[in-house]
């Protein structure tokens, strides 16, 4: 019993009745590939056998397409054999009735034998209906021959007077498309249409199968597997029995994935059956996704319209499923395709492809991707499409396509030789851009399998400092290429430019390498002075060199200061995102009390950065601008620039949170902020980096110092010390632990160990000669020196900075020397702690100066540079004070205000008093 067929039987029933009567019909059966056309013809054949009607069937094969007349003979070869012709039958029987043989149409097929066939077919048909009803079905019209096509349409326009009934069926497809079958299907006097079964004829069709109880969920994955197909679900349904799928577990899941190997079996059955489909799939499979028609046409060596044909067949006799879109539905038809594939025809096809590709001027990732299919790769070309793919995806931004390109071509080259070098570099490259741990170990390997000296230095040469400072085995092969390149000569300026690359990587590896530290000056001295238009090989050497010489502060401050300023002057801000500038200079000229040569620097790289949406390189440009702010003493933004840039660093990679972590220590130790540290400390384990492990030393150091535990913060302090010591890393700029430790001994009674700390940290200060840290030098040692000559030493720490450095220094100096004034009851220590306090509050609790008679800070100040003392001054002398009165108004000494004048002169680059006021936008009548 056919399932929701009612409407169509009661068509076929029609048609008989009409047939019956002596006129004649002709039955359209139409419907995609496993909705029942089939059966519908079987019923129609079925019950005109039971009305005693003779019915003769004929199913086509994709195998008798080839052969003429082969559909006819299966409806009239019965006749002959069983002498059941009519009682009149034509005189002369065609070759079509004779089989095929020399004589048959196979051999003749002149148009007189051909019309005299179509004449002799109707002759016989017309004489069986004579004597009773002829049902004729044919399954289907997609398989028939032409010649069979020829008869039958012939037929199907002679049927009005005969009782004769001709069934055909036609498939969607291409196959419907042919003239002849046109022709039969414009003829048909009934037609009908099978479609898949709703889901409530599935749930009993369902039923049949298993039995009552069948949950709603079952029926419902049989009928979305299939479509509601009937043949489809009856195949599902009996295998599904036979793996026990059903009672009492219905497992769901397990028949799902049989409908879809079914469905994958029957795309493997119909590419069998079609050639022209196979050709098509195969070249659809390994060619990339989106190609034009043309390019699949010429790898399958189809033409346009069979591979349109292809397409539509496909589309029919495999649809989609309901819940699947039209590129799910691809891919899983490729899927099919490769898995039927051997590997030796599926690397014969995907080289073709590749092949196919090039000639047609494809671009390089779509001509190496069917090579990455490939068993194995035979020749250089291979190799050179999947170096030239790598390079493309890395200039799109995808790293990660380039490695499976790189890896794919490297599984196939010797394990020695100039090509696997250059393939390993070009890995480690990429592996660079995805920040991956392994390209350390890619430009080892490649390095040591170079042939030649100089293209090894090149590779090394080219490694970026990251993987240099973090990768011992790294710095080793830079050492050792280093040391075999050796001096070029003078005119070999290549060589020259690859040396000062290798020595600057070399010495950056080496930043703890006391020989190298105590050198860097000397270095630096040797290669003379900075010109414009140096190479970036220059540039890169001298930056780590004068850092390396700040940090092991055997050269003044102002040497270092220039230096790093001429760096600064010619690099680009936009190189922030890569260049050591970034991470060297601005502590270099916060050291050497220039910090404002690095804000204009900083501001530009934040700029760049900013638009470019990079949160880590904006987190390390924050930190970098909270250093050179806690320098100046501005210590209210140096902490809002902290805020920011830990809140920018959350959720970055670990690697990229170190950078900021270093300047941000250096913030915490110079505030004494502990929330910061707390939060440093936090981020990560105390790592091996020199810079990394003091910092997170000296911060253990402030925090055990906050709770009262001075044994434990000593400790921690000595034990930075001793680290930086050994290291050469003496620069008072940033030996906090000095500072703190001695005033720890100081704290605890160990007056003598103070003290000797104090002048070993004051003689490092006097050798630098940079203001701030020789100020608090002088504030150290008066603190732990008693009497009369520790106020001397605290006054003379107050007169160092009091013109220039950094201004909480300068309140932490004056405060100290009123409380030493205000102990030894001396008439101006009031006077002078109120004023270190004060400042310090201005300083420490708002970015913006406040105070007695201030206001905020205009905006021409700031990007001129000046410091809130200057902008102070400035102010005052703009309005048309005098600079004693404003000496007495902010309580300062007059030599500080003809400093402070001078200074914003030179940075509004104006003469003098009289151009100030317009220089600060201010109305000079106020």
């Amino acid at each position: 019993m056919l399932l929701e067929r009612e409407k169509e039987l009661a068509v076929l029933d029609e048609a008989m009745a009409h047939a019956r009567s002596g006129t004649g019909a002709l039955v359209l059966v139409e419907g995609g590939a496993g909705t029942g056309t089939t059966a519908l013809l079987n019923q129609l054949a079925d019950r005109a056998t039971a009305a005693g009607d003779l019915v003769l069937r004929s199913t086509g094969t994709s195998g008798e397409r080839a052969v003429s007349f082969g559909v006819l003979r299966h409806l009239v070869l019965p006749l002959v054999a069983g002498r059941d012709l009519p009682a009149a039958p034509p005189a002369a029987p065609p070759p079509v009735a004779a089989g095929p043989g020399p004589s048959g149409p196979g051999v003749e097929s002149g148009a007189a034998v051909r019309a005299d066939t179509l004449h002799w077919v109707h002759l016989l048909f017309a004489g069986l209906s004579a004597e009773r009803t002829v049902v004729l079905t044919v399954d289907d019209l997609g398989w028939v021959d032409d010649a069979s096509l020829e008869a039958l349409a012939h037929l199907a326009a002679r049927l009005d007077g005969l009782r004769l009934l001709l069934a055909v069926v036609r498939k969607d497809g291409p196959g419907a498309r042919s003239p002849l079958v046109g022709e039969i299907a414009a003829a048909a006097t009934h037609r009908v249409r099978a479609r898949g079964l709703s889901r409530r004829a599935t749930a009993e069709l369902v039923a049949r199968h298993f039995g009552p109880g069948c949950p709603d969920e079952f029926a419902r994955t049989c009928h979305d597997v299939t479509g509601g197909r009937p043949k489809d679900l009856r195949t599902l349904c009996g295998r599904a029995r036979l793996r026990r799928l059903g009672a009492p577990h219905w497992d769901t899941p397990r028949l799902r994935a049989l409908g879809e190997s079914l469905r994958r079996e029957r795309l493997r059955s119909l590419l069998r059956r079609e050639p022209v489909l196979d050709s098509f799939l195969k070249a659809v499979a390994v060619l990339p996704d989106h190609v034009g028609d043309d390019l699949v046409a010429r790898l399958a060596g189809l033409s346009p319209v069979q591979c349109e044909q292809a397409r539509e067949a496909l589309a029919h006799a495999w649809p989609r499923s309901d819940d699947e879109g039209e590129a799910a539905h691809a891919r899983a038809a490729r899927a099919v395709v490769l898995q039927a594939m051997g590997d030796e025809e599926s690397s014969r096809r995907h080289r073709e492809a590749s092949a196919v590709l090039d000639a047609c001027g494809a671009g390089p990732e779509e001509v190496a991707l069917p090579l990455l299919h490939v068993d194995r790769l035979d020749d250089l070309w291979e190799i050179h499409q999947l170096r030239a793919a790598a390079a493309a995806a890395r200039r799109r931004g995808a790293p990660g396509a380039a490695v499976r390109y790189l890896s794919r071509a490297l599984a196939e080259v010797s394990a020695a030789g100039h090509v696997r070098a250059e393939l390993l570099y070009e890995l480690g490259v990429t592996e660079l851009d995805l920040g991956s741990p392994v390209a350390g170990r890619c430009f080892v390997q490649a390095a040591r399998l170079m042939p030649r000296l100089r293209r090894r230095a090149e590779v090394v040469s080219s490694t970026p400092m990251d993987i240099v400072r973090s990768d011992p085995e790294v710095a080793a092969l830079v050492r050792e290429t280093a040391a075999r390149f050796g001096t070029p000569r003078e005119t070999d300026r290549q060589g020259g430019y690859l040396a000062m690359r290798l020595e600057a990587r070399a010495r950056y590896a080496g930043l703890e390498d006391p020989g190298l530290v105590a050198s860097a000056a000397r270095r630096l001295h040797e290669l003379g002075a900075r010109h414009h238009g140096a190479s970036s090989a220059e540039r890169e050497l001298r930056t780590v060199l004068v850092f390396t010489a700040a940090m092991g502060g055997q050269t003044d401050h102002g040497t270092v200061a220039g230096t790093a300023r001429q760096l600064l002057e010619e690099e680009p801000a936009h190189t922030a995102l890569s260049g050591l500038v970034l991470e060297l200079l601005p502590p270099v000229l916060s050291s050497a009390d220039s910090p404002h040569l690095a804000a204009s620097w900083l501001d530009a790289a934040h700029l760049h950065t900013a638009q470019e949406g990079n949160r880590a390189m904006l987190s390390r440009i924050e930190a970098m601008r909270s250093l050179t702010q806690a320098a100046r003493g501005e210590a209210g933004l140096a902490r809002e620039c902290g805020g920011r840039a830990l809140a920018l660093g959350e959720g970055t990679p670990a690697g990229d949170r170190v950078h900021a972590a270093v300047p941000l220590g250096f913030v915490a130790l110079e505030l004494g902020d502990g929330e910061l540290a707390g939060q440093l400390l936090d981020l990560a384990e105390p790592p091996t980096d020199l810079r990394l492990f003091t910092l997170h030393g000296a911060l253990n150091g402030m925090l055990a110092e906050a709770r009262g535990d001075l044994p434990v913060a000593l400790a921690h302090y000595l034990d930075c010390g001793r680290v930086l010591e050994r290291a050469g890393w003496v620069n008072p700029a940033f030996a906090h632990w000095q500072v703190r430790a001695a005033l720890v001994q100081h704290r605890m009674g160990r007056s003598a160990q103070a003290l000797a700390v104090a002048r070993s940290h004051h003689e490092r200060a006097v050798r630098w000669g940079a203001p701030t840290a020789l100020s608090r030098a002088l504030r150290l040692l008066g603190v732990v020196t008693d009497g009369a000559p520790g106020v001397a030493l605290l006054r003379q720490a107050v007169d160092t900075v009091e013109t220039q450095g950094s201004r909480l220094e300068l309140a932490h100096a004056l405060t100290e020397l009123g409380r030493r004034l205000q102990r030894e009851s001396v008439p101006e220590g009031d006077r002078i702690l109120r004023r270190g306090r004060r400042m310090a509050a201005e300083l420490l609790n708002a970015p913006a100066a406040t105070g007695h008679g201030a206001t905020t800070r205009p905006a021409r100040a700031l990007a001129a540079g000046l410091t809130p003392a200057e902008t102070r001054v400035a102010e005052r002398a703009a309005r048309g004070l005098s600079n004693r009165e404003i000496a007495m108004d902010l309580e300062t000494s007059l030599r500080a205000v003809e400093r402070h004048l001078t200074n914003s002169y030179r940075k509004f680059s104006i003469a003098g008093r009289e151009q100030l006021a317009g220089a600060m936008g201010m109305d000079g009548t106020l």
